[in-house]
């Protein structure tokens, strides 16, 4: 009897560090598990460009996103990337294509992953989840021509010291939840998803976000982009960029603001006469209001000044829209877009633009 008491005894404690009741059997996950997804942007613009006039419907953006877990710790991305050319043809290219291993928590960071093959760059993928609206255009830095957002090579992540509360992620934003921020280390090619690369040169982009009151502020979070390389040339020609952005994300509202100082570009293509990199500066604001939940308002403000060292070349843009809710992901957004040159005698771009955007 004492044998019998025993046994039964480490079988509770077995089962009591398992977390499975007594009998019941653990079934394996099925693998691979597949998903498809797609996202479009389709617009009508009308406008002025370099006092040029112009009204065209456009696809913007097309994504087939197929993705797969293959193993508990193993999944997989391939994103086939639809869109047209200064020509109008429309062309297809490979946007994403990695695997990406899930590690288990080490410490204070939680939920580590890292993507190697074509990957999310470490910092677009973090602002376009604060500010949504990637659908009006690129944001701010990606826009005037620094970076873009993928590339060859490796990307690792993690959520600092846990997650915020099940009810903060579903009612405000679900994205990179880390109750005291997030990071975003890469080492990349250089050249963009787009581009052969040019030299042997890397590229290393990081990013550290902070959420420094997670209790009666989580929305609020401070955020710190640096990248060291050289531009994707035989020159080589430096490639640099220093940028804070402060961002707060409520129910109702979301404010971002930030500043970046450069030089030269991803491409190389930023240059003086002397072929040295051209010493740049900028910043931006945006903010959206959450009128209903199926209405909403955006405005966005760009200053960028593309070459320190010259005068009278910087550039001003002004976004604001109206924004329709459909539902489940998809939007509906008609916005104005201002770009104002300082050059004297140089007309504002001007456009006008109606984009759905499909997400399944």
């Amino acid at each position: 009897m004492a044998h019998w008491k025993l046994c039964n005894a480490l079988l509770f404690a077995a089962v009591a560090i398992s977390g499975r009741p007594a009998g019941a059997q653990q079934t394996a996950p099925s693998y691979p598990q597949v998903s498809v997804g797609g996202l479009w942007y389709l617009s009508y613009q009308d406008g002025a460009q370099d006092g040029a006039d112009f009204s065209r419907f456009v696809i913007k953006r097309g994504y087939i996103n197929v993705e797969a877990k293959i193993l508990s710790f193993l999944a997989g991305r391939i994103t086939p990337d639809t869109t047209q050319d200064s020509t109008g043809d429309v062309k297809v290219r490979l946007k994403y294509a990695y695997a990406k291993l899930t590690g288990r928590n080490v410490g204070f960071i939680t939920k580590p992953e890292l993507e190697f093959g074509i990957v999310h760059m470490a910092w677009l993928d973090f602002e376009e989840r604060v500010n949504r609206y990637r659908l009006q255009d690129t944001m701010f830095m990606e826009r005037v021509g620094l970076f873009n957002s993928a590339d060859f090579g490796f990307t690792a992540t993690g959520l600092l010291g846990g997650t915020l509360p099940e009810e903060y992620q579903s009612r405000v934003t679900p994205d990179y939840p880390g109750r005291y921020g997030s990071f975003a280390l890469g080492v990349y090619n250089g050249g963009g998803y787009h581009a052969r690369e040019q030299n042997e040169n890397k590229v290393l982009e990081g990013r550290l976000t902070v959420r420094p009151l997670p209790d009666i502020g989580p929305g609020f979070q401070i955020s710190y982009l640096g990248i060291v390389g050289k531009g994707n040339t035989a020159l080589e020609p430096d490639f640099n960029v220093s940028a804070v952005m402060a961002s707060y994300e409520s129910a109702r509202v979301v404010l971002t603001g930030t500043w970046m100082t450069a030089t030269g570009n991803q491409s190389g293509d930023a240059l003086a006469a002397d072929g040295s990199a051209l010493e740049r500066d900028g910043w931006s604001v945006f903010g959206e209001g959450k009128v209903s939940p199926r209405w909403g308002v955006i405005a966005r403000y760009d200053r960028f000044d593309p070459d320190r060292n010259t005068a009278d070349d910087v550039q001003k843009r002004t976004i604001v829209g109206i924004v329709y809710h459909l539902g489940r992901g998809n939007e509906l957004l008609l916005d104005y877009d201002r770009l104002a040159f300082d050059q004297a005698g140089r007309p504002a771009d001007d456009r006008v633009q109606l984009t759905v955007q499909v997400r399944f």
